[in-house]
């Protein structure tokens, strides 16, 4: 008899953001090609007088990607994350009233949540009405950030990190700073894991031909959402030295988010117009294009949970230029696979894309090679893997 595994994530591929939580559902699909069951139940945003959310009202209730059943469910949220500490009895509230035909149909043995608050919250409430263990796996912001939003969410963080049965980090860092938050936290550090039979090297200049980028230039390549915490401003700032001793070099921004006019202005401002392309947001499936393309991949973030394009870029034996932080810090081996610095800054950042685009003696290649065998340890496959490990010893206790 298969595991069947109730999924429970806000973070999850939709209509109106595809790439949303898709390392979540990567891992949904690992575990079903493991032989487990899995159902999604995704909480989307219901408020019905915020213009921003009209599209949330078209979404379908129900619909299948990769053989995997997700139910959107329609949640009472509030814009700019106002009275976030009450989104974990709401979404409590929003999946309660369709759990028990769901559970009829789908007798499911456990449930994982992703992220600790909100969606753990509801899953330790949810735990005590279908009576099944219940797992939360922690991102990065919901221990990094929200927590220090207010009292209420700290509260509700310590509330979820004891009412779950067992945690999953991503990280170490961020197994650490849960069992800060509650002492003698039961949890497991699982990294987040790639594919790599859609991650893997190709020519460089044959992904440029498909893409329209130049042959000649070297590239920089960015890839995740335009926001403050992932350090595109310091990165701007870097590059704009880096541009003074590389006059070739390009920055490719894949991804969009709430910081693109900002940046657009700031490359403005910083003469870097000609140098920076803003491609938005590019399908999934197309990114493995880009990295390949790229000569250095950059995350300069200044929080992160995991950070999984690392992971990504090194199958597909790029070098990494990434901040010390949580994930990204555990991965790549500085000065082999990559280099590491501390966020916000600017000059460690200038000075390791610099020795890599000026680079004449293979070092790309030598920390490309090291970067494509180091991620062989980081599959989709050996996570699901220990995953199903986590739940079977729950299920035996």
């Amino acid at each position: 008899m298969s595991l069947k595994v109730l999924v429970i994530s806000h973070m999850y591929p939709n209509p109106a953001n595809p790439m949303s939580g898709i390392f979540v559902h990567n891992q949904v699909k690992a575990l079903k090609q493991a032989g487990v069951e899995c159902r999604v139940l995704s909480p989307i945003p219901r408020f019905p007088l915020y213009p921003k959310w009209r599209m949330y009202r078209r979404f379908p209730a129900q619909t299948v990607m990769d053989g995997i059943p997700i139910h959107y469910v329609p949640t009472w949220m509030f814009p700019g994350g106002m009275f976030f500490s009450s989104y974990g009895r709401l979404y409590y509230m929003s999946l309660s009233t369709i759990l028990p035909s769901l559970r009829e149909k789908f007798p499911f043995d456990l449930i994982h949540c992703h992220t600790i608050y909100p969606d753990g919250y509801a899953g330790g409430m949810l735990k005590e009405r279908f009576s099944v263990p219940v797992v939360s796996t922690i991102h990065g912001s919901d221990i990094l950030l929200y927590p220090h939003r207010s009292r209420g969410v700290l509260r509700k963080t310590e509330q979820a990190l004891r009412m779950n049965d067992h945690i999953i980090a991503v990280s170490h860092l961020l197994m650490k700073k849960s069992q800060q938050v509650v002492a003698g936290v039961v949890g497991s550090t699982i990294y987040n894991g790639f594919d790599p039979s859609r991650f893997y090297p190709i020519d460089a200049k044959a992904a440029r031909k498909k893409l329209g980028q130049s042959p000649e230039e070297k590239v920089v390549l960015f890839v995740g959402n335009l926001k403050s915490v992932k350090g595109l401003q310091v990165l701007l700032k870097a590059f704009c030295r880096v541009v003074k001793q590389v006059p070739k070099a390009r920055l490719i921004l894949v991804g969009d988010g709430p910081l693109r006019s900002l940046l657009k202005r700031q490359a403005r401002e910083l003469d870097l117009e000609e140098k920076v392309t803003f491609v938005g947001r590019r399908p999934h499936d197309e990114i493995p294009l880009w990295l390949n393309s790229s000569d250095v991949v950059v995350l300069p973030s200044l929080s992160e949970g995991f950070g999984g394009v690392v992971l990504e870029a090194m199958g597909c034996g790029k070098p990494v230029v990434a901040t010390d932080v949580a994930g990204a810090s555990e991965i790549v081996q500085h000065r082999k696979s990559g280099y590491l610095v501390k966020p916000k800054d600017v000059d460690g950042l200038a000075q390791y894309l610099t020795i890599l685009l000026k680079d004449e003696s293979g070092l790309i290649e030598d920390m490309g090679e090291r970067a494509y065998v180091v991620s062989g340890n980081y599959t989709w496959k050996q996570n699901a893997a220990q995953v199903i490990e986590v739940y079977r010893r729950l299920l035996s206790q």
